[in-house]
């Protein structure tokens, strides 16, 4: 017979070692259990359980200007240098009523005196060809670009003459305090090529009295020169802007990319035309009504006669005509339409 209590210490070993080999493998199935799954699966389940994205919408170029900068980023960095400069305050007129006659009283002014007035200086200034004049220094030829809108006319009577900043505007931005002297000066601004500048009757009557945040061209290739010469007018006759405005401003300057392509550098020189004075008769300034249509008209009876058509204003409740085409009327709510009925 075996001695069984001589061998019990090896046979209790065994069962130690038996234990322990369970609980190590007992272990290892729990970590197995319990250990992440390496990425790749992970990814996948995820992308099993996860809810599908929601569709994308087209970007609103205007968004996608504001959100990315101009190639070379240069540009914008001195745009933004400038537009700084502009001192943001609310729009006001702190209790003094904009009056149109108080900027243009009896129509467009003769800045230099040298007998033109000054619609007629920003026609010569700015066409793309012109030969001659009239003794009163009206266009008989010549071809105009409207860049607001990328458009070409050979009539003088289809183009505006559009105050950058309209007037309405300079007078709720700190005009309002300004001397009548002051408002005149400002209205036939010559001396500053970006105050004044030929561009279709349409564009700047759907403009009206808006400013960059209510109003853009509708050419977007003119966005970046516009928003400059905004810019340039305010800071010239030290007129505020109000933040919406500022923010439309920063979004039209993200266009500029090297330098403004809609309007040729030697319109902004204002070269001085040298063009033939031709005596006309039929276009002497009379009192009777003649029935010819004209550019410009001393009254609305005159207009009337002439066989203007009405037009509906924005904000009028009748119709009547351009503010450009009888520039002596006032134009009291502002929609660019007088002699409203």
């Amino acid at each position: 017979m075996r001695n069984w209590r001589r061998h019990r210490p090896y046979r209790v070993i065994l069962a130690a070692l038996t234990l322990i080999a369970f609980a190590a493998i007992a272990g290892c199935a729990d970590d197995e259990e319990s250990a992440p799954a390496p990425p790749a699966i992970q990814q996948q389940a995820q992308q099993e359980t996860a809810e599908p994205p929601p569709p994308q919408q087209e970007a609103d170029p205007a968004d996608v200007a504001e959100s990315q900068p101009p190639r070379d980023g240069l540009p914008f960095a001195e745009d933004s240098a400038l537009l700084a400069q502009l001192q943001v305050a609310d729009e006001g007129d702190h209790g003094v009523d904009y009056e149109r006659d108080s900027y243009l009283p009896g129509g467009w002014g003769d800045a230099d005196g040298d007998g033109c007035n000054t619609r007629e200086e920003v026609l010569i200034a700015e066409a793309r060809e012109i030969t001659s004049v009239n003794q009163w220094c009206r266009p008989i030829d010549g071809v105009w670009w409207s860049w607001y809108d990328e458009l070409e006319f050979d009539d003088p009577g289809d183009i505006d003459i559009d105050h950058m900043v309209p007037l309405f505007e300079a007078h709720r931005s700190g005009g309002w305090q300004w001397s009548v002297g002051r408002r005149v000066a400002f209205a036939n601004d010559l001396a500053e090529p970006a105050a004044l500048t030929a561009v279709s009757s349409r564009s700047n009557r759907g403009k009206s009295a808006d400013d960059p945040a209510e109003w853009r061209p509708p050419a977007r290739s003119a966005w970046c020169q516009y928003a400059r010469d905004w810019i340039t007018v305010k800071l010239r006759w030290v007129l505020t802007a109000d933040e919406a405005e500022v923010a439309a401003l920063r979004m039209m300057l993200r266009t500029c990319e090297v330098g403004p392509e809609s309007r040729p550098e030697e319109w902004l020189d204002r070269p001085v035309r040298r063009v033939e004075m031709v005596e006309q008769e039929s276009d002497k300034p009379t009192s009777e009504p003649t029935g010819e249509r004209k550019a410009v008209y001393d009254s609305c009876d005159e207009a009337e006669a002439a066989g203007e058509p009405r037009m509906q204003g924005e904000r009028g409740a009748g119709r009547g005509f351009p503010a450009e085409k009888v520039p002596t009327a006032r134009d009291g709510d502002e929609d660019g339409v007088v002699c409203e009925r």
